[in-house]
């Protein structure tokens, strides 16, 4: 009797099981934050290499001295000396409102010539000094800093980019940031007019998102900003969060706007890159 008792048992026990299984509802992936945050420090960092490009190529090299909006400054005395010879962008410390892309900036980004920019080969070394960005219609400004950015002239309109231990800090969340990234001219070649630049950007980099997440990222098909635009307005990259599914983040067919698309598991959401 005990035996046929404890059997029972043993039945009603998985069969409870089971049933608490098969009805326990899986939660879907619904992550958007990665991709968001992502969108926050890719989108400042990259866009400051055609700035410092078309700068530098305003300077013929970076060799002489000009005035403009930011303040561009050469020591005198540091081209005296030949190379290197460190460039100042100045955007003051109210904020200047850039009339490209409506983006207020305020602090300074420094860049080091190790030689002539035009020169294939040449490299670049940038460093952020107080520098903070605000979108246009946005309250608060975010801080942009990182530990060390490379930019190399590889071809005649090509550039490798290497960013490690960004940062892009705002009042309530901190997010990092680093990549490595092949940066391509497409228009704009030819001229001192930084308005018509667009670069297309290939290569991975890593985050972490305001949640702690960490994720990592490759593009899948050329991400293209135009300089005239504030956002990524093409392509497509792959996020992948930790521990959860590759998401796709596709920025469009080139309208400026700040809007991609987010695909997980087959499910697609739009968000607002901010």
């Amino acid at each position: 009797m005990k035996r046929i008792l404890f059997t029972a048992l043993l039945i009603v026990s998985a069969i409870t099981a089971f049933t608490f299984t098969s009805c326990k509802k899986e939660e879907p992936d619904t992550e958007t934050q990665s991709a968001v945050d992502n969108s926050v420090c890719e989108g400042e960092f990259t866009s400051r290499m055609p700035v410092i490009n078309s700068i530098a190529i305003k300077e013929q090299g970076v060799k002489s001295m000009m005035s403009g909006s930011p303040t561009i400054i050469i020591a005198p005395s540091d081209t005296a000396d030949g190379f290197p010879i460190t460039l100042i962008l100045d955007y003051g410390t109210v904020g200047t409102v850039d009339a490209i892309d409506s983006k207020t900036r305020k602090g300074q980004i420094q860049a080091t010539f190790d030689r002539s920019w035009d020169s294939l080969g040449a490299i670049v070394t940038v460093k952020f000094l107080n520098y903070y960005v605000k979108n246009a219609g946005a309250a608060n400004f975010v801080q942009y800093t990182c530990d060390s950015m490379m930019i190399v002239h590889n071809a005649a309109y090509s550039y490798t980019n290497t960013i490690i231990g960004g940062k892009c800090i705002a009042a309530s969340w901190n997010l990092e940031w680093a990549c490595t990234r092949l940066l391509t001219q497409t228009a704009g070649m030819g001229d001192t007019i930084a308005s018509n630049d667009v670069f297309q950007s290939s290569g991975t980099a890593v985050g972490k998102n305001r949640e702690g997440k960490n994720y990592t990222v490759n593009v899948v098909v050329p991400v293209v900003k135009k300089f005239s635009c504030p956002w990524v307005d093409s392509g497509r990259i792959d996020i992948t969060p930790e521990g959860l599914s590759v998401r796709t983040v596709d920025f469009g067919t080139g309208v400026c706007d700040n809007q991609a698309t987010l695909t997980i598991n087959g499910n697609t959401f739009v968000f607002n890159m901010n």
